[in-house]
């Protein structure tokens, strides 16, 4: 079995630990830069699990011309407002998804190195699906890579390892420590979530952690 098929079945076992996998799906908006995907087209999955739903990037691993596991990362979003799918009332998380895929797909090679640099990342994204009081002068933060205890973080294919992802939205007053204190303001805030029980969940009434 060839790799290009490889990485897709590794991609599926990992999410059949997690929950119950649904159909293969396409992007909802024109945020996440489809030709930036390593196969050159964007897709996306439904995972239930008993107390939330998923949606997830299927195919930033897919190997890209230069071989390998693609950008070697898979992002998710995952709360109860997802539940219903990706068009309920978690519309805004599929939203914030798609355009944080585009812009790690855009990153190339330098997201491997921002990876290898810091346990967590951050992006602003445009306020477009933001809910009320989210959003700070047109923009909504996000971090990248908050761990949720007791989840793998990670699946390997052949030699290699593909990094699943989580994408938490932030409040204004999180987007503000991020920006005036960069990596250890990612910190602080994933240490608020993990305090206060959030974790990666993500949720419209999730208050400020800091």
């Amino acid at each position: 079995m060839e790799q290009t098929e490889r990485t897709p079945e590794q991609r599926a076992g990992y999410w059949r630990g997690i929950g119950q996998v649904g159909t293969q799906h396409g992007a909802v908006g024109d945020a996440d830069e489809p030709a930036l995907w390593p196969g050159g087209a964007s897709a996306y999955i439904v995972v239930t699990t008993p107390h939330s739903g998923i949606v997830a990037t299927d195919g930033l691993s897919d190997s890209g011309e230069g071989g390998g596991p693609g950008l070697g990362v898979e992002l998710y979003v995952e709360g109860r407002e997802l539940v219903s799918g990706p068009m309920g009332e978690g519309r805004w998380l599929t939203g914030v998804l798609e355009e944080a895929a585009g812009a790690l797909a855009g990153a190339g090679e330098s997201l491997g190195r921002a990876l290898a640099d810091h346990a967590v990342l951050s992006l602003e994204l445009s306020d477009e699906h933001a809910p009320d009081g989210w959003a700070s002068d047109g923009r909504l933060g996000a971090l990248v890579g908050v761990e949720l205890p007791g989840r793998p973080a990670q699946f390997p294919v052949d030699d290699a390892t593909v990094r699943v992802l989580t994408v938490v939205p932030l409040r204004p007053s999180e987007l503000a420590v991020v920006r005036a204190e960069g990596a250890a303001g990612r910190a602080r805030v994933a240490e608020g979530l993990a305090g206060q029980g959030w974790h990666s969940y993500a949720d419209s009434t999730r208050p400020a952690v800091v």
